[in-house]
């Protein structure tokens, strides 16, 4: 039976001898890189009404603060396999790094919304190859029979962000600036380049370099960046609107375009023959909605909890810090089982307790216990960090040997568009189910909510309003108020349900779609 390799038909990068012998130190070094990007791009969310406030900017505008961001880093992932090729792992990690890094500082010098936007764009151009070759070295760094451990370790680093970076961008802008969010990257990153400098192998130079391809790397960027730019304004400007159909249009031909070139070059940018591998590809799908899923649960929690039940961000974040705990620790276990037994087992296991947590989920109203909540938010990150470093690992695994950079790059590529879609499509879904179930929605039989049925509810709001102290003229519009609130707030909560119940029900044809990858010990027997 022919190899992966020779199935896949496309000529590999220069394989890399391995070395084990720093492995941990690599781990730490590489650790320190992927957090501080990770917790940079999450700390800025929440004090972007403060960064508004505080240059005089518009929405409209400050919001370019995260999509340009956003739209930079996931257009540059892919080309971790090119740069690496003429600096190899160490040169474009210490290179990425030191971008980042002086980004980081530019921003925090920024004097103008514009300034900040296009500095937040230099620290993106940093931020997407050090994902992908840090990725990488990690899995080169450990040996075959390791690397499910070396996934985990690698997640570990890079999920703790979702958690802790809300919770360090609240406190920072709260009690010291909001300059400091972007401070605080450059000691970070300065000890990382150091560290880099010292403990990473010189490796993975290619003797004989590629040409740069330029029309393929022009047609993917244009792809993809019209498709997130599409994807963060249609919720404002509308979907159907002429402005975002013409970018969703456009982005379908740049990536026609770019698919049709990356077959005929002998060097390409992307190196789409990887996805004759069925296992990669399929792999990657389940990486994407993997994604879509995470991110937008997170997001709906995050709303759920600070719209629904009033929490401060603040006190959200507080909320959710036990699950940065539990993927410290989950990740590598999961990783290291991944390695003894069939990276499937912790795969459909951490899938079987994601939809059962979801379901879970999807029963939570305004009055459910804290206790109740907390203990799912706990299960479901059991469930994502169960998954992380067994799905790298097969994707990886699928590859010829000394590929781990182009294929990194083409998995963070794929989680990026799965971060974008599940925020804009489930924000979308979310307003537009409320609105329906609004419509729609009954105390008793779920028929449109006549005008008898509200003047009776009115009624009994004034009576109870009327008990606790308030009368006068204004106790019938406080009445009429109170149901206002009262009903939007039961069709939020009814869209937060079915949203959760949309997800788990992707997760269950993820399920079924893992027993149809190969796992590396399969792959690397034939």
């Amino acid at each position: 039976m022919k190899s992966i390799e020779n199935s896949i038909g496309s000529p590999p990068s220069a394989p890399r001898s391995p070395t084990y012998d720093h492995k941990w130190a690599i781990c730490l070094t590489l650790f320190l890189g992927t957090l501080s990007v990770a917790l940079s791009a999450t700390a800025v969310d929440i004090a972007i009404p403060t960064i508004m406030s505080s240059l005089g900017s518009s929405l409209n505008k400050i919001q370019w603060v995260l999509t340009g961001f956003m739209i930079t880093r996931t257009a540059l992932l892919p080309s971790v396999g090119w740069l690496g090729d003429r600096l190899g792992d160490r040169g474009l990690f210490i290179l990425s790094t030191s971008v980042f890094t002086l980004g980081s500082f530019l921003c925090g010098m920024s004097w103008s919304a514009d300034s900040l936007i296009f500095f937040r764009i230099i620290q993106a151009i940093g931020a997407g190859p050090l994902i992908g070759v840090a990725m990488a070295i990690m899995y080169e760094a450990f040996p075959p029979q390791e690397r499910g451990l070396a996934m985990g370790l690698f997640m570990t680093g890079w999920s703790l962000g979702p958690f802790f970076g809300p919770l360090l961008g609240g406190y920072l802008t709260e009690h010291v600036h909001w300059r400091a969010i972007f401070y605080i990257n450059i000691p970070v990153g300065l000890l990382s380049i150091v560290a880099a400098f010292f403990v990473l192998p010189k490796m993975g130079v290619e003797q004989k370099k590629n040409p740069f391809d330029l029309p393929g790397a022009i047609t993917m960027i244009a792809a993809i960046g019209m498709l997130l730019f599409a994807l963060s304004q249609g919720q404002e400007m509308g979907w159907g609107s002429r402005y975002i159909v013409v970018l969703f249009a456009a982005s379908s031909l740049f990536f026609l375009l770019f698919v049709i070139l990356e077959l005929r070059t002998r060097s390409p940018f992307v190196e789409l023959r990887y996805f004759r591998s069925f296992t990669f590809s399929l792999s990657n799908l389940i990486i994407f909605f993997r994604v879509f899923g995470f991110r937008g649960t997170n997001f709906l929690i995050s709303l759920f909890l600070q719209r629904g039940l009033n929490y401060s961000p603040i006190q959200a974040a507080f909320f959710l810090l036990p699950g940065a705990v539990i993927t410290g620790i989950v990740s590598p276990v999961a990783g290291s089982i991944s390695d003894r037994l069939n990276p499937r087992i912790p795969m459909v296991l951490g899938f079987i307790i994601l939809i059962f947590t979801l379901y879970g989920l999807s029963t939570v109203t305004l009055w459910s216990s804290m206790a109740f909540i907390f203990f799912l938010l706990s299960m479901k990150s059991v469930g994502q960090s169960s998954l992380n470093a067994p799905l790298n690992t097969v994707a990886l695994a699928a590859l010829p040997t000394g590929t781990s950079r182009m294929g990194s790059g083409i998995i963070g590529m794929a989680r990026g568009l799965g971060e974008a879609f599940g925020i804009a499509v489930l924000s979308f879904l979310l307003e537009r189910y409320t609105y329906i179930n609004l419509t729609y929605m009954s105390p008793v039989q779920g028929d449109r909510f006549s005008e008898l049925q509200q003047l009776e509810a009115t009624r009994h709001l004034g009576e109870f309003l009327t008990r606790a102290g308030l009368y006068g003229s204004a106790l019938e519009d406080r009445a009429h108020s109170l149901l206002g609130r009262t009903l939007l707030g039961e069709a939020m909560t009814r869209a937060y349900q079915e949203l959760f119940m949309l997800i788990a029900g992707i997760y269950l044809v993820l399920t079924f779609a893992l027993f149809f990858l190969r796992s590396p010990k399969a792959a690397t027997s034939k």
